[in-house]
């Protein structure tokens, strides 16, 4: 991945773990998880 790309997902990363609640940590994985696929598939198609 681009370091742009790294970054936005750091920073995402450090704003869901403002809102951290019990139980968040799988939700925060499938958010991001779910990015990482639709920046691939975004990112192969071009």
């Amino acid at each position: 991945m681009k370091p742009e790309t790294l970054e936005i997902l750091r920073a995402r990363w450090q704003r869901l773990r403002i809102y951290r609640y019990q139980g968040s940590v799988l939700v925060d994985y499938r958010i991001l998880r779910n990015f990482v696929r639709i920046y691939h598939i975004a990112g192969a198609a071009a």
